[in-house]
């Protein structure tokens, strides 16, 4: 395959002056709201906030441990391909993105991405990039092993609340039972990283806290992060969603409420209430949640589970990829799209 030839690497000491040189990365359960705490960090007039990058993690274990030294022209041109970076909507040429790129780094290459992406979004000298992307809870790890000064913030919902709005999408679980198991795996993964990085390097945030008392939980954010607090930051505009996700992020840019707290309540009918409470046993109590049945909840019969069993067949074999390759259209038309995409619970 043919590689655009990179330019010149600038003066490593002026060009440090034009890198990124924090990193923030939100992480947590899908639907916890990682993109509404992104949009509202985003909205700090030095930070920016950069779509969901999942492609990271996919290069990640393709380069692992092998981080530095790397062929950065060989990189940006395989990268550049993946069809969930073109979500970012980015036209700059690997020309532009490699101006921007200091070392032969896997983190310098993020970070010439993030800074690209600031300033075509009117934003051209950030401090901070956000990276509001769930699965980085997982890998927090890694991420801190390539950015050694990167902070997390690991954010946990009610597992009803992420169980009502996650059923309705063309992505993840389907009945009320996987949802219940898949929360519970996922935040457990948030859970065992707060464990392992510790405080100074990992915070903790509760989504009803971010939309209850919005403004001291940002305030106590941004004392953690270590930046000025902005009072725009409360307005939770930091953040454009790209065409493909529009569906899912349609509160994206409007000011937490408090009614957000509780809609699962209103969402969920009772019976899926009591088998999620069922599924998860204490885990709901651990985390402080108030439970509805506690230990009276009754878990689901032999038919609730074979028609669960039978959601996940249809759904999540065939109506869903149906509904997700049209959403992705004209994506798919594109042989990049065959290469790197792959169906799984967390694709969405």
């Amino acid at each position: 395959m043919q590689t655009t030839t990179l330019p010149t690497k600038k003066n490593n000491l002026l060009a440090n002056q034009d890198q990124i040189q924090r990193q923030i990365f939100i992480g947590g359960c899908s639907r916890s709201g990682t993109t509404l705490l992104g949009a509202m960090i985003g909205s700090h007039p030095d930070i920016i906030c950069s779509p969901e990058s999942q492609f990271k993690s996919d290069f990640l274990r393709r380069l692992w441990p092998q981080t530095d030294n790397l062929d950065t022209n060989a990189i940006l041109n395989s990268l550049t391909k993946h069809w969930r970076f073109k979500l970012w909507e980015l036209p700059e040429s690997i020309e532009e993105l490699a101006s921007l790129t200091t070392e032969d780094s896997f983190a310098s290459i993020l970070n010439s991405l993030s800074l690209a992406y600031a300033k075509r979004h009117g934003k051209p000298n950030p401090t901070a990039w956000v990276d509001h992307t769930p699965e980085n809870i997982s890998y927090a790890r890694s991420l801190l092993d390539i950015f050694p000064n990167a902070k997390f913030i690991h954010i946990i919902r009610d597992g009803r609340a992420v169980a009502a709005s996650i059923l309705p999408l063309d992505w993840g679980p389907n009945s009320i039972i996987k949802a219940a198991r898949w929360w519970m795996r996922m935040t457990s993964f948030g859970l065992a990283a707060e464990a392992d990085l510790g405080a100074d390097r990992i915070m903790q945030v509760r989504y009803e806290s971010l939309v209850l008392d919005p403004e001291p939980t940002i305030q106590q954010i941004c004392q953690f992060l270590e930046i000025d607090y902005d009072e725009s930051m409360l307005d939770a505009v930091g953040f454009i969603p790209p065409s493909y996700t529009n569906r899912q992020h349609k509160l994206v840019g409007l000011k937490p409420k408090p009614s957000m707290a509780t809609r699962w309540q209103e969402r969920l009918t009772q019976r899926e209430i009591e088998i999620f409470e069922h599924q998860t046993r204490n885990f709901l109590h651990h985390l402080g949640y108030d439970l509805m049945y506690d230990l009276q909840a009754k878990g689901p019969s032999f038919i609730e589970v074979q028609l669960g069993k039978l959601k996940e067949l249809y759904r999540g074999e065939f109506s869903n990829k149906l509904k997700w390759l049209v959403r992705s259209y004209p994506l798919w038309l594109t042989r990049d799209f065959y290469t790197f995409a792959k169906f799984s619970d967390t694709n969405n």
